[in-house]
């Protein structure tokens, strides 16, 4: 990349840029911009205006010719390419977290996993800096400064609903259920079949349905506990999965 290797070619870009942004701009202004001399700044535009990339237009001022066009348009692509990739391997080394109270740019923060998400806030001996700032509750960016201990799995547990064959939600113990979901407010509440659906609604929970199995897998693994409500005739391809993917779970029957 010729514009970055060679400060000529730099220099050139910069002259182009000025004459395409600023149409009455003329070569003091711009040497004073770049911080060039005079003679400096003339051999520049001589060789602009020989290789065909500017034209004059009065005396002192000019602009950029068609050719002058493709061949900024071409080296301002390449470092478009160039810089994108490069912030993209930055921000590969980064996350994204929620922010626990006011952050600010550049300050130390603590960050960790809660409930299948990154939270951080400000602390003076945290494990990251922020690289944006963020109100309470909004997303922030963190550059890992130090070591961090990855989530564990989260916990799965799952209620067993007879098939419609044997009763459906009706003879799910509503009581048992609804306490099962209250004391434990932070996990995610799924339903596998149509009657495991219906007794959710029961006790007035509305939960993931399309894409459950798939839903509850992901927030396993990302540390958030589940609770995984079950027709039994849809229970062994739920449990092969979750076995397959290592995940613990533990299996409740709240029938009447």
């Amino acid at each position: 990349m010729n514009v970055l290797l060679s400060r000529k070619e730099t220099i050139r870009l910069l002259i182009l840029s000025e004459l395409v942004s600023k149409k009455e701009t003329n070569q003091r202004e711009i040497a004073r911009k770049l911080d060039l001399t005079p003679q400096a700044i003339s051999e520049y535009f001589k060789e602009l205006v020989g290789d065909g990339f500017v034209r004059i237009v009065h005396k002192g001022f000019y602009e950029v010719t068609e050719k002058g066009v493709e061949w900024l348009t071409k080296n301002l692509f390449d470092l478009h390419v160039f810089s994108e990739e490069l912030v993209k391997k930055l921000y590969s080394k980064s996350l994204v977290a929620i922010a626990k109270g006011k952050i600010k740019e550049n300050s130390r923060v603590r960050y960790w996993f809660e409930d299948g998400f990154i939270l951080a806030k400000k602390d003076g001996k945290g494990n990251g800096i922020a690289l944006t700032s963020a109100d309470d509750g909004e997303d922030v960016l963190i550059k890992p400064v130090e070591g961090f201990q990855p989530p564990g799995k989260g916990s799965i547990l799952i209620v067993k609903v007879p098939d419609i064959g044997e009763g459906g939600s009706r003879k799910v113990n509503h009581t048992a259920l609804k306490k099962l979901i209250e004391d434990n407010p932070k996990k995610i509440v799924v339903a596998i079949g149509v009657e495991a659906l219906v007794a959710c609604r029961k006790v007035r929970v509305e939960p993931i349905f399309f894409g459950s199995k798939e839903v509850c897998i992901e927030a396993s693994h990302h540390g958030c506990g589940v609770i995984v409500v079950c027709t039994e005739s849809m229970l062994d391809s739920l449990l092969t999965s979750l076995t397959d993917e290592n995940l613990k779970f533990e299996i409740f029957s709240f029938h009447k």
